[in-house]
């Protein structure tokens, strides 16, 4: 999967990666899979 965040930065994870979102304000991001293949992800939110 490559996330793209608002500032243009691309980042690219495989499995078994872990992204922290910190920062969950502004423009937003963009998720893609990577050679169209089929993924799945959970999302936890921390308080």
């Amino acid at each position: 999967m490559e996330i793209e965040t608002g500032d243009g930065t691309v980042r690219r994870f495989g499995p078994g990666d872990i992204m922290l979102a910190e920062d969950i304000t502004g423009r937003g991001h963009i998720s893609r899979a990577v050679n169209h293949r089929p993924r799945k992800s959970i999302f936890i939110t921390l308080d």
